[in-house]
């Protein structure tokens, strides 16, 4: 969330600002020999993550004022390479990468994001940047500004979904269904009625046309705002800008109804006045921090040039909210990367889309620090599509009409006159080039391409122990294996203003997981890493405490069942079939280690009972569950989607494939 700190060239330190989110304190701008300006301040922001090229980041960057009366003009950076330029320095507190974009858009702001992997609040001190010089003897005053952004990696991922209600969604043509479009690569996109183009059941792009390779298709990595543009930081905006400009930019009677105007040209102050967008939305801790309604897509795209960012497009927000997550029936859940208030019912975006040739023609060209509109940005609406809010759209539509994958037409073509109320904007920014921490996220694995089951060379002994295993088949505890991923209870991935004690990182709970062959049977060890073991449940609400929980797919139907060391003793329970042919010959064992905080499960499980063929594919999954203090489940690891924790249900087309045969 955007913060305004000022400092005078000299060096006097600017007034704290009210914040339970970003704060940038301590502002002091120094001349560096006429060739440059050291910019120091402090930076802190709550509810921060890192694992890997899954993390947030604070956006910042510089306006200065040459004179008190005068609009903010962008301060370029000085940065002789993207990561952690000469110069760029910190003192002390959380520690810190400094990015710098460059290219022809570039060297606007700057992202701070965490070096190392954690979780938490981020608090760094004495940050340096270098930026240009600023003119000798003026009377300059220097403003730092900062968003909160979420990273989303770079990778495959899918567009639409296979049925159900969501209007207008993408699909790959087939002739026959609508089954979900994978886009592989930043190359152009095939769009038209032949098999394997990208097409929709509605608001349909050029047929036997295709979206261009410069387009933002969502392949490439991108950084997007945390949250949708706040109260804060459209007065924040509004405040450096020219009274005929901010005129412009001010509507009394739409969002002025909560971001307030006082004073007289040319010294006129903006600032939030915190109320409610609506009742929908939760009340926030500071007033600046409620989102902004009533924002045109005009308004919201200025507010993105000035800050260096860029419109998202509406592949780019389909892959925003599923990540690379396979697309399922009722595709409602929340943002894959943590993105907040992102398809949570409470509003819709506008995303430019691939309909009409203004659409077509953006190239993700970053804006350079004022509120004039790069070339290939639409100037309003027209070339935009909504998304997202699931409950508001039932005025005209049902909830079920827009989830992830459903698009809906711009209700109002002329974007500076006729501002949705609920309609909100979050801008976005491409990787930049040079930054080889942003990997690609993929997939562990395909559940369309089989593994070999292991097999065991000598007999295994279900001991709990797991001494006599070697390497673990797959590890999982990183930020995308943590669930819920719901609204409803609330999810536990990320930290959130509603949430901020989530998920800890793997020593608060990871698995390492093994499975093979052993003669006639299936064996499964895994090793939980869990700071605190309890299971205070019994029967079929195991699942709800510290436990393993085992999916298996055959031809003969779905099998759950799970594990778990309780109060009174280890037990075994099975949601689904009901049956009892398992439970009479599986043998299993659990070790709790509290010095180490590890628990470790070891199963045989018999491949009759199970349903598994010897020369027959099964699908194969694991649920790790977690409870701290004996109130029932909080979080839980999986790996893969497909299991509800500690029930019947769910599904096996996205779990791990088995080949049994030797």
């Amino acid at each position: 969330m955007v913060r305004p700190l000022v400092a005078l060239l000299l060096g006097s330190l600017a007034a704290r600002a009210a914040a339970d989110g970003l704060s940038i304190t301590n502002v002091v701008a120094t001349p560096r020999d006429g060739t440059a300006t050291t910019i120091g301040f402090d930076v802190a922001w709550d509810h921060s993550w890192r694992g890997g090229t899954v993390h947030d980041a604070a956006w910042v960057f510089f306006k200065v004022r040459k004179e008190a009366a005068s609009p903010g003009q962008p301060l370029r950076l000085l940065a002789d390479t993207v990561v952690n330029p000469s110069g760029f320095r910190q003192g002390g507190g959380t520690v810190l990468d400094c990015v710098v974009p460059d290219g022809d858009d570039g060297f606007v702001g700057v992202f701070l994001r965490r070096r190392q992997d954690g979780i938490g609040r981020v608090a760094a001190e004495r940050v340096e940047v270098l930026t240009e010089p600023l003119a000798a003897g003026a009377a300059a005053t220097v403003k730092a500004f900062g968003v909160e952004m979420v990273h989303v990696a770079e990778g495959p991922f899918d567009l639409g979904v296979v049925s159900g209600p969501e209007l207008n969604r993408f699909h790959a043509f087939s002739g026959t269904g609508t089954p979900p479009f994978t886009v592989t690569g930043p190359g152009p996109i095939p769009t038209g009625r032949q098999p394997g183009r990208l097409w929709a059941t509605g608001i349909v792009p050029e047929d036997g046309g295709a979206i261009p390779a410069s387009f933002p298709n969502g392949y490439r990595g991108f950084y997007a705002m945390k949250f949708a543009i706040t109260q804060g930081q459209y007065a924040d905006f509004l405040s450096t800008l020219s009274e005929a400009e901010a005129s412009r930019r001010y509507h009394p009677d739409g969002h002025g109804t909560w971001i307030s105007r006082s004073g007289e040209p040319p010294n006129r102050v903006y600032a939030p006045r915190g109320g409610f967008p609506n009742t929908w939305f939760r009340p926030q801790a500071a007033d600046r921090d409620h989102r902004c309604p009533w924002l045109s897509w005009a308004d919201s795209a200025a507010f993105a040039a000035w800050a260096g960012l860029r419109p998202m497009t509406e592949l780019e927000y389909e892959k925003a909210c599923r990540g690379p997550a396979q697309p399922r029936l009722s595709d409602n859940g929340i943002s894959f990367w943590g993105l907040e208030d992102c398809n949570a019912g409470q509003m819709y975006e506008r995303p430019i889309s691939v309909v009409t040739p203004r659409g077509l023609s953006f190239k993700g060209t970053h804006g350079r620090g004022t509120t004039k509109l790069p070339a290939d940005w639409p100037e309003d609406a027209r070339a935009s599509i909504l998304r997202g809010d699931v409950l508001h759209m039932r005025a005209y539509t049902s909830g079920g009409h827009q989830r992830i994958s459903g698009r809906l037409l711009a209700v109002d073509s002329q974007a500076d006159r006729k501002p949705h109320p609920l309609a909100m904007w979050r801008g976005v920014r491409t990787d930049p080039a040079g930054d080889d921490a942003l990997k690609p996220l993929v997939a562990r694995f395909d559940p369309a391409i089989p593994w070999k089951l292991p097999r065991r060379t000598t007999r295994a002994t279900i001991d709990g122990r797991l001494d006599d295993w070697g390497d673990p088949l797959v590890v999982i505890g990183e930020f995308r294996d943590v669930f819920p991923l719901t609204h409803t209870p609330v999810s536990r991935r990320y930290p959130t203003p509603r949430l901020p004690e989530s998920w800890g990182g793997p020593a608060d709970l990871g698995a390492r997981i093994h499975v093979a062959r052993d003669d006639g049977d299936l064996c499964v060890a895994v090793e939980v890493t869990d700071d605190r073991h309890c299971n205070t449940q019994s029967g079929p609400a195991i699942g709800d405490g510290d436990a393993l929980q085992i999916g298996i797919a055959t031809r003969e139907g779905h099998r759950t069942f799970g594990v778990a060391a309780t109060a009174d003793g280890v037990r075994v329970h099975q949601w689904q079939p009901d049956d009892t042919k398992l439970l009479e010959v599986l043998d299993c064992a659990v070790v709790r280690d509290d010095a180490k905080g590890a628990t470790r499960y070891e199963l045989r499980l018999p491949l009759a009972p199970l349903g598994i063929a010897s020369d027959e594919l099964f699908g194969f999954n694991v649920l790790v569950s977690e409870d701290d203090d004996g109130a029932g489940g909080q979080e839980w690891i999986q790996l893969a989607p497909g299991m509800v924790r500690g029930a019947a249900g769910g599904s096996g087309q996205n779990y791990m494939r088995f080949d049994p045969r030797p």
